[in-house]
């Protein structure tokens, strides 16, 4: 079925100049939140979705080199979920660069460079580790002025700290923050308010045919696997939805100002900030619409497969 006639069943009517060139980057395998960004950014019709792309999360994963695939092959399982068979996929890099100046070729940076070629701004929802785009950026410099860059992730303003999506390739954020590409950053502190729990999940996801089956239930076989007391971020009863974010930045009035300007940080050596007032202005969210980001998931995907 082609992502036309999924976004039929939602009905919604919007202006024809409204929707927006985007590119999902996802560490689609990482984390049970993922396929929740992955199926928002999906079902949102003013986002016109030229292709998701498979992001490793080799630091986690040990080294393995199979991180990205995993992801990848998640990709695919979250198509046939949703009935969309007209979206492309791509694999990324298999792993983080191995210098600053690293060109490593895929078909996902590719295909970066391909849309960036073209006529308006591309728009990138980067949920994982920089690498992907940072290898583009390498390879073609020349597109940097053509991106727009949401990146989800860093650590809290003034000073930062280690932050799990800069972990993953910190050369590949510093790669970004060096050129001039435009960024919009959602920084740890801010990602993480976009908190649920099991409870709505279950009550506004679950009955949302096979793919909101799926969504919860690899959500609650993920809190059991991976609970531990002693990470602050799950109490047991509830997971953060931090990718969405990415979606909500794009939805939310520009009238809103709940963001400021920073001179682009420098990326230290133990992954928090370093005052570079000679750096480009970059947008930093201090705050997003809970409410309407989740209500938005929720109705999109009652709206397109609850029966």
């Amino acid at each position: 079925m082609k992502r036309s006639e999924v976004l039929a069943r939602i009905g919604l009517d919007i202006p024809p100049a409204s929707p927006i060139r985007l590119l999902v980057d996802t560490d689609a395998k990482n984390e049970a939140d993922d396929q929740y960004a992955i199926m928002h950014h999906l079902l949102t019709p003013m986002f016109d979705i030229r292709g998701i792309i498979a992001a490793h999360f080799e630091q986690k994963a040990g080294g393995t080199g199979e991180s990205m695939e995993k992801s990848y092959r998640e990709i695919e399982k979250l198509l046939g979920l949703a009935q969309i068979d007209d979206v492309p996929y791509f694999r990324g890099c298999a792993g983080p660069l191995k210098s600053r100046n690293d060109v490593p070729d895929c078909e996902g940076v590719r295909q970066i460079i391909r849309e960036a070629r073209q006529s308006g701004k591309l728009y990138i929802a980067v949920q994982g580790a920089m690498t992907n785009i940072a290898a583009a950026l390498n390879a073609a410099p020349e597109i940097a002025p053509n991106l727009v860059v949401l990146w989800n992730g860093g650590g809290p303003y003034p000073d930062g700290r280690p932050e799990f999506n800069v972990m993953q390739d910190p050369e590949a954020v510093r790669v970004l923050l060096e050129s001039d590409a435009e960024v919009w950053q959602i920084p740890q502190n801010v990602y993480c308010t976009l908190e649920v729990t099991l409870a709505e999940l279950k009550r506004r996801v679950y009955p949302c045919g096979e793919p909101g089956r799926y969504l919860y239930n690899q959500l609650v076989a993920e809190n059991h696997t991976e609970y531990n007391p002693g990470f602050l971020l799950r109490t047991g009863e509830n997971w953060i939805l931090g990718d969405n974010t990415t979606a909500a930045v794009l939805l939310m009035s520009r009238f809103r100002g709940n963001w400021h300007t920073e001179h682009a940080p420098e990326i230290l050596s133990d992954l928090t900030y370093g005052a570079n007032p000679n750096g480009k202005l970059i947008r930093v969210y201090d705050g997003i619409d809970v409410r309407m980001t989740l209500e938005d998931l929720f109705c999109k995907l009652e709206l397109a497969y609850r029966p």
